[in-house]
């Protein structure tokens, strides 16, 4: 069986950069008073926390964490005259957890950066403030290590951007794409985008592993866009970039993973949490799998493992649930308009599940409960029921 959800609005909490965490599928403050079938709108992403490629006049410094502890970091920005920053933050766990450290410090020109953290790990790096890179993050990575990041912000001034599509609607927040290289080898990439067969858009970006490439925005009308990405030495990765009318800060991800495989999606990969709620008095079987249907983009280093329905599984978790509410985590390597496949003994059903920027799913799963006439012992097959979150 399969659910889908349909429209309805609640409040919404808002997202925060400064001190907070920078997922963008927050959950509301007030739930749907029907989640099976709710769509449900959150507050607008802060302006630190929306894909934007304007350029900031001033010069920023900041740290993210992502290891899952909080940390103690001091940190030092000198030229060859004098130090112009020198401070100690104290950092929260993330993974996603962000703050500033000190924005308009510096000039264009050559700094030394000197950081470290209280488990010993250090960072020594060289920052070349230019007009396109004039923002530096401080990454905290999952192993408790420190990794220099410059912000870069290309002006794109051969492009006639952002493109718009006649007769359709605008966009609130038109979108930017983000380009990053978490592998240990930089690389060149070439994006190029279409509508209905018009290539509007190709630009070919130097993907280095220190560095996080955000556009001017690329297109301002609401519609479907095919996306194309390729790597220097061959690789390719392929997006159908879907824009409906209710998303309204939509966003392109192009990310070159640890693993060296090329993907493009509508978000940045993230573990999400599945709510499973055990009726039983016993533990019970439960298999999340996520499917990238059949209609949608199957091109790329992700594409997934096909299905008898045609769809492809790109990540698949099974957990033996103890009675009562537990969490099923499932990977999501890139973001996209997924299916998610929920599946015990006793049967399964199918929800969609988006998992954009701006454009989340949440989902409870029931396993347990009896019914007259469940078959398998008693057991009703699982009932799931999921709502969609949209920044307004």
């Amino acid at each position: 069986m399969k659910r889908r959800a349909l429209l309805s609005t609640v409040a919404g909490s808002a997202l925060g950069l400064t001190g907070g965490c920078l997922s963008d599928t927050d959950a509301p403050t007030e739930t749907p008073t029907d989640p099976q079938t709710t769509t449900a709108t959150t507050d607008a992403p802060s302006e630190s926390d929306t894909p934007d490629s304007e350029s900031d006049p001033g010069v920023g410094l900041s740290v993210v964490n992502e290891d899952d502890e909080p940390h103690a970091l001091s940190v030092r920005v000198a030229d060859d005259d004098e130090t112009r920053v020198d401070r100690s933050l104290d950092v929260g766990a993330g993974p996603g957890y962000g703050r500033n450290v000190a924005n308009d410090l510096v000039d264009d020109g050559r700094y030394r950066v000197v950081a470290e953290l209280e488990s010993g790990a250090t960072l020594d790096y060289e920052w070349t403030v230019t007009n396109e890179t004039r923002r530096l993050e401080l990454v905290v990575t999952s192993d408790a290590g420190l990794e220099p990041r410059r912000l870069v912000t290309p002006a794109l001034d051969d492009a006639d951007l952002p493109y718009s599509v006649p007769g359709a609607a605008d966009i609130f927040s038109p979108p930017t794409a983000g380009i990053r290289n978490r592998s240990d080898a930089d690389a060149r990439l070439t994006v190029a985008i279409e509508h209905d067969g018009t290539r509007f858009f190709e630009h070919t970006f130097d993907a280095a592993t220190d560095r996080e490439i955000s556009t001017p925005a690329l297109v301002e009308s609401h519609g479907t866009y095919e996306v194309f990405v390729e790597a220097d030495d061959g690789r390719t990765a392929s997006h159908e970039w879907h824009i409906p009318e209710t998303w309204a800060w939509p966003m392109l991800a192009v990310l070159v993973a640890a693993d060296g495989s090329l993907r493009v999606g509508c978000a940045w990969p993230e573990t999400a949490s599945v709510r499973v709620a055990n009726e039983a008095e016993t533990e019970r079987e439960v298999t999340l799998t996520l499917v990238r249907p059949n209609d949608a983009d199957a091109g790329g280093d992700d594409a997934g493992v096909g299905t008898d329905s045609g769809g492809a599984v790109v990540s698949e978790t099974a957990q033996t649930v103890p009675p009562g509410e537990s969490n099923v985590s499932v990977d999501v390597p890139i973001g996209d308009e997924y299916e998610l496949a929920v599946e015990t003994p006793a049967g399964s059903e199918t929800v969609d599940y988006p998992a954009c920027y701006c454009w989340s799913t949440d989902v409870t799963v029931t396993v347990g409960g009896t019914s007259a006439g469940a078959s398998n012992g008693g057991d009703d097959g699982p009932s799931v029921e999921s709502f969609q979150y949209v920044c307004e």
